[in-house]
């Protein structure tokens, strides 16, 4: 064996510290501060729960031990059920280093090995380690050997770097470091609907725990906030929707942009692509460029207002599901439109495409109007105006919910024209170019030969009387983003990607 068998470092208990520590820390603060131990045993039972996650972690780091031979890496793990995991060398795709605070301070890395599987099952494709920072390196060389006459002096200038040191524009030549300004920028403008409902969701759990701890009673939290804001006043209601909430998600998404995205820098090593960023949590990614199946172009409606949008790679080892978190594959964040292309050209140049798009054709457009959000638009008017004539709402307040219909409707109805008006695709012998959705616009390029699969779906009529089809395209990426689709465009354009497919 060239490393261990032998355990990870200890402060592998300590590395999802605020998930499974917080509600303990919480209970004892709440105990120093009310000074009554009689809290603590009357809610033993929620306290059994709290620990379950802390024991769990130090079962996991005394019955974990990982080696490595030259030809595989081997995870052996279990206290009653053993399991042992063996990786080839010659399957891992990346290895990657983070760093919270608290691995900072303890100078040891998260080091997360990929391999091919993680593409379908990122659960058995993922290896983590958490090692002090001299094994961590001397790890990462044993599991990249396979590679490293490809590699060459890219691997050790990375290592030799390290995390701990900024790569600095002088040393690169080919760096380009993303201002707080763009990363504050990217945190402004992008869409607000998954951090409001982050929000309404943790302020429920709170009500409901601070509740059953201080009133002694069972408490829905989220029954409870429903409750006051329907309260409100008609007016009122949508002045606070409006603005309290959004800009409530503006101001966290700011921040959670900052802390995550700070730091970012993105350098071009010949045949790989670093990445680095975090400011809590500190990562970096090295991206073979031979491994990378596309980017996508991603814009709110705000973004395309200010000419923005982030730019995302589809890539083994990078993005997916990470820690019960979605993470972003991200390239830069708020790049401008106008700058796209010569970005690409600089660092993916074999992705860079500026070939004319095929739109969808007018006759497409009311096709477009068969989907979920407007049917549901529809549904929820309808329902508005046969429900609520008939419950005891005061007659002066019809016209609010009449308005509510309507917005809900025109927004759907904007929603789908935009999606018409934004769909397009285009393909080439090297690339293909998806261009999809409504508020927000992805625009996909894809490597033609890292394609698996394209297909087109559509009823007979539509294909033969219309001439419409939708299309799929399936690539090599981890499983969220793996899958492309365009509805309603012309049969011409799946012909002529079918002709050009290499497979």
């Amino acid at each position: 064996m060239k490393f261990g068998p032998k355990r990870g470092h200890f402060m592998f208990i300590f590395e999802r510290f605020f998930r499974d520590f917080g509600l303990l820390i919480g209970a004892l603060i709440l105990y120093l501060i009310m000074g009554d131990s009689q809290i603590l045993w009357q809610n033993s039972g929620l306290l059994a729960v709290v620990l379950i996650a802390p024991i769990t972690r130090l079962i996991q780091y005394r019955c974990t031990f990982y080696s490595i031979d030259d030809e595989q890496l081997i995870v052996q793990t279990g206290l009653l059920n053993k399991r042992r995991q063996e990786v080839p060398l010659s399957n891992i795709t990346t290895v990657d280093f983070s760093q919270n605070i608290f691995f900072q301070l303890a100078k040891v890395y998260s080091v997360n090995v990929d391999n091919a599987s993680s593409i379908s099952d990122k659960q058995s494709g993922t290896v983590k380690m958490v090692l002090k920072i001299q094994d961590a390196i001397y790890v990462k060389k044993l599991l990249l050997a396979k590679g490293a006459e490809e590699l060459g002096s890219e691997a050790d200038e990375e290592e030799e770097t390290g995390l701990g040191e900024r790569i600095s524009e002088a040393i690169s030549g080919n760096t380009i470091p993303a201002s707080v300004g763009e990363i504050l920028l990217m945190g402004l403008l992008r869409s607000k609907a998954v951090v409001v409902l982050q929000l309404f969701t943790y302020c429920s759990v709170a009500i409901s725990v601070l509740s059953k701890i201080f009133l002694e009673k069972e408490v829905d939290g989220e029954e409870v906030m429903t409750e006051y804001i329907l309260s409100v006043s008609a007016p009122l209601l949508i002045v606070f929707a409006i603005l309290a909430v959004y800009l409530l998600g503006i101001l966290v998404s700011v921040v959670l942009s900052t802390v995550k995205y700070y730091g970012f820098r993105i350098t071009d090593r010949e045949t790989s692509i670093f990445i680095e960023y975090g400011l809590l949590t500190r990562k970096t990614h090295t991206l073979m460029k031979e491994k990378i199946s596309g980017v996508c172009y991603r814009q709110s409606l705000l973004m395309r207002v200010f000419g923005r949008g982030t730019l995302e790679v589809f890539a083994a080892g990078y993005g997916g599901n990470e820690g019960g978190q979605e993470e972003v594959a991200m390239l830069y964040p708020a790049i401008k439109q106008e700058k796209l292309y010569d970005f690409l050209e600089r660092f993916l140049p074999e992705v860079e495409y500026r070939e004319t798009l095929l739109p969808a054709e007018r006759k497409a457009l009311p096709y477009f109007f068969l989907c979920a959000r407007f049917f549901f638009a529809v549904l929820f008017c309808a329902g508005l105006c046969a429900v609520v004539p008939l419950t005891s709402v005061p007659q002066e307040f019809f016209p609010w919910f009449a308005a509510a219909g309507g917005l809900v409707l025109a927004l759907a109805v904007i929603s789908v024209i935009l999606e018409y008006k934004n769909t397009a695709m285009s393909a080439s012998d090297q690339l293909i170019s998806l261009v999809n959705g409504g508020f927000n616009r992805e625009t996909v390029l894809i490597k033609m030969e890292k394609v698996e699969f394209a297909e087109e779906r559509a009823s007979q009529r539509k294909r033969t009387a219309k001439g419409i089809t939708s299309i799929a395209v399936g690539i090599l990426a981890p499983t969220g983003v793996c899958r492309h689709k365009v509805r309603n465009l012309s049969v011409k354009a799946f012909a002529d990607l079918r002709r050009r497919l290499i497979y």
